[in-house]
């Protein structure tokens, strides 16, 4: 009964934390391109049902998304749904593998309630991107390995279920994002988990967790069904240099040096504590095979990543973020045995400055989580991202400051005539962050293109020939790519970004329109 009331007390706390202001966080660039994706399929499914894969983006994650847009009114709330929901099977997911690598129950609970507040966890689990869902089937693959290799299977008919869930596992998460391939080539080695077991024993799981892996990449060979396959691959080239590149042209030594940077971000968005923990735990004979075997994985995961990247955001390391908690909680169910199980400390005052230290980190822990998450939910300008994301999610114009905002005068300007809009860029937070709030509505009014100039030096003609139909013309911008020589009075509004940064700004154009030829 009391695990029953734990339980529901975690997942309220969840969805509590997660889905209160779910919408007061600014869309984000690549949030906006996903949603915009998954409209276009439920206007044409034939055509653009694989178009997430021309830009280099395997197209499970879209494909959760396209359902949810026909229940919500608010489609950016639609898409970041789909991530809560993901964090919270994330969430029951993890006490599941603390159990099954020996953790008690105690500790199950207190890995599920990291994985609800901890930062890295939180801002995944309430923003429409793919990692959250990669994350998720990546921890499902490690569950259903972890079983396989710790079963009594006799033989591979015993053992052909847990492969083939572990292999459709892998191939959700590949199909979920690309980078899931460097989970792959790491499965097998979970075969070295198990301490107790014969040499042919540990060959026999090897190959069945090499099954496992093949099914997967199995998975992914599938989609070649849709002509853009090899867009997945050459797309790719754009974010992340080549092993030819790395080796022979030594472009190791520009991506080399991050890496001190890199690490950074889990002690940022993990904390330090659960990273300190993590790593304490190879020191300590009762888990270091199992810790050594979860930092293991998550150096497979993110050194290629970290290596190979021209760019790396902090959210493209999430999954080490499965690694690095369980190691941390494991390490502390250890401590508390060696100290007040064992009685290793037979000193009581002892025995009270370690329970007084381990209430210190935890203090810490979720002081710090607290911290960030309060800011996330109530004050999104103040959040203590990390530099990389301060630029991208707040400063940058992938930050949709004003966006939602805009789109609701645009509604407003609608309801008593035309309005023709043009926005800089092709895709992205422009205009594709405005258009997402106008999908399934009445339209009959608005017209909203985007000019494919950064930085906006002209009003292009096809954007002139259509607007001059319209009663009113507007363009909306980033004020640092405002080139075209307007009066400021033409100024409508602005939205200005935290920390001096860029204002989206938006401008009358219709004296402009309307002079054109």
């Amino acid at each position: 009964m009391k695990t029953r009331y734990l339980y529901l007390g975690i997942i309220l706390t969840y969805l509590l934390s997660h889905l209160w202001n779910l919408s007061v966080f600014p869309v984000f660039s690549d949030e906006a391109i996903y949603i915009r994706w998954s409209q276009l399929i439920l206007d044409d499914w034939k055509q653009y049902l694989f178009f997430a894969m021309n830009d280099g983006k395997t197209p499970l994650f879209i494909w959760l998304l396209t359902p949810l847009q026909l229940f919500f009114s608010n489609q950016l709330v639609a898409g970041r749904i789909l991530s809560v929901a993901v964090g919270l099977a994330q969430v029951l997911v993890m006490g599941q593998l603390v159990k099954q690598l020996g953790g008690r129950r105690q500790t199950q609970f207190l890995a599920m309630l990291f994985s609800t507040l901890l930062p890295f966890w939180f801002f995944s689990h309430r923003v429409a991107l793919m990692d959250g869902l990669l994350t998720l089937f990546l921890s499902l693959a490690f569950w259903s390995g972890l079983r396989l290799v710790q079963g009594s299977q006799k033989n591979l008919r015993h053992a052909a279920p847990l492969i083939t869930l572990t292999g459709i596992f892998t191939g959700l998460a590949v199909w979920s994002k690309l980078p899931a391939i460097f989970f792959v080539g790491a499965l097998p080695l979970l075969s070295s988990l198990p301490a107790q077991l014969s040499r042919e024993e540990r060959v026999r799981r090897f190959l069945y967790l090499g099954v496992a892996a093949g099914i997967g990449i199995f998975m992914l060979l599938l989609l070649r069904v849709s002509p853009a396959f090899g867009q997945l691959f050459s797309r790719s080239q754009d974010f992340t240099y080549s092993l030819s590149e790395i080796m022979v042209e030594g472009k190791w030594t520009q991506t080399l040096p991050s890496f001190p940077t890199y690490f950074a971000y889990f002690g940022q968005y993990l904390t330090w504590p659960v990273v300190v923990l993590s790593l304490a735990g190879l020191f300590m004979d009762t888990t270091r095979r199992k810790v050594a075997i979860l930092l293991l994985f998550a150096v497979a995961f993110c050194l290629p990543i970290t290596l190979l990247g021209k760019v790396v955001y902090p959210r493209y390391l999430l999954p080490g973020a499965i690694f690095f908690t369980l190691a941390s909680v494991l390490t502390l169910q250890a401590m508390h045995d060696q100290i007040f199980v064992l009685k290793k400390a037979k000193s009581m005052l002892y025995q009270v400055m370690i329970a007084l230290l381990f209430a210190a980190i935890l203090g810490n822990i979720f002081t710090a989580s607290a911290s960030f998450t309060a800011a996330f939910t109530f004050a999104p300008n103040a959040t203590p991202f990390v530099s990389a994301d301060r630029q991208q999610y707040l400063e940058e114009w992938s930050s949709g400051h004003g966006i939602s905002e805009v789109a609701a005068m645009i509604k407003e300007a609608a309801k008593t005539r035309k309005i023709a809009v043009a926005t800089e860029g092709r895709f992205g937070t422009l205009p594709d962050g405005l258009l997402l709030f106008f999908h399934r509505t009445n339209t009959e009014n608005i017209y909203i293109e985007g000019t494919g100039q950064y930085p906006v030096k002209t009003l292009p003609e096809f954007f002139v020939q259509r607007a001059k139909l319209a009663n009113q013309s507007w363009l909306i911008v980033n004020s640092h790519r405002m080139e075209l020589p307007l009066d400021e009075s033409k100024l409508i509004r602005e939205f200005c970004r935290p920390n001096n940064a860029p204002c989206l700004q938006v401008w009358d154009v219709t004296d402009e329109v309307k002079k054109a030829p």
